[in-house]
């Protein structure tokens, strides 16, 4: 079973490659996503995410990756929190058009995971 942890580290991977969508993160998705995530054990785990080192990681990859951990770690009250952060994210990231990626790995996931 994935610990919490690695469920943090799949959703920050995940935030990462949304934000990562058009080459960089501006100041202002920086302040946003700060702002979002304010007090959240996973706010650590994405601060890390854009602060380190450039990582190529495709928002597909990370969509599977992301769904593979969640499949592992089980049924989790906290996968709708996480889904509205990742949305919320998403729509203050500057490079994250709407060609229906994110939209249709939160359809399927809430498909997966029973939620609303």
């Amino acid at each position: 079973m994935a610990t919490k942890e690695k469920v943090y580290k799949a959703f920050a991977e995940l935030i990462y490659s949304v934000v990562m969508a058009d080459g960089e993160i501006s100041e202002r998705e920086k302040a946003s996503i700060a702002r979002i995530v304010n007090e959240h054990p996973i706010g650590t785990t994405i601060q890390e995410y854009i602060g380190g080192e450039r990582k190529d990681i495709s928002i597909v990859q990370s969509f599977l990756h992301t769904m593979d951990v969640c499949k592992e770690h089980g049924q989790d009250n906290e996968y709708s929190f996480l889904i509205d952060l990742t949305e919320q994210i998403a729509k203050v990231s500057e490079g994250m058009d709407d060609d229906g990626l994110l939209v249709e790995f939160v359809s399927s996931f809430k498909r997966k995971f029973h939620l609303n």
